[in-house]
């Protein structure tokens, strides 16, 4: 992309660069630990970053359900990402079996809080019963939707 020169000593690019965005990444992680006040590390090796993928399987083997997550990208918490089950296995507890495995894998690695986001038109109802709290909403995230953030102690 095209370089402009804004201010006076300065020029601002726009562009892909692998190896600017290593910096920057860097050197907004040193300033981060130099100044937070969080009580774990990133690099802890209690709490590395660690895929959790849950599946429902029918009688035929066939995938009807599942949960994609990751603890400890952000230390000592589980991010629930995708849950879905399939539409003529819903109403069996298949949704909620899946997070109650989830949380206590969590549990079980170290993870005491949880976070997850879901659409209007999905389930906020289902993550409330499950002991979820609302944390914030982001409206028109698409157009038209409004996204509910949710959160849990574990």
């Amino acid at each position: 992309m095209a370089k402009h020169e804004d201010e006076p000593g300065y020029e601002f690019e726009a562009g892909v660069s692998a190896a600017r965005e290593e910096i920057v990444t860097d050197r907004l992680r040193e300033f981060n630990n130099a100044h937070s006040r969080r009580t774990v590390q990133w690099d802890d090796p209690r709490y590395a970053p660690s895929p959790i993928h849950l599946y429902v399987l029918d009688r035929e083997g066939a995938v009807v359900g599942g949960l994609i997550g990751r603890t400890h990208h952000i230390p000592t918490w589980l991010e629930i990402t995708v849950l879905w089950v399939d539409e003529p296995h819903r109403g069996r507890g298949l949704g909620r079996q899946l997070m109650e495995r989830a949380e206590a894998e969590a549990r079980a690695r170290g993870c005491r809080y949880a976070r997850t986001a879901t659409s209007d038109f999905n389930a906020p109802g289902f993550y409330e019963k499950l002991g979820y709290r609302p944390y914030g909403t982001l409206e028109d995230c698409p157009p038209g939707e409004t996204v509910y953030y949710y959160r849990k102690d574990l």
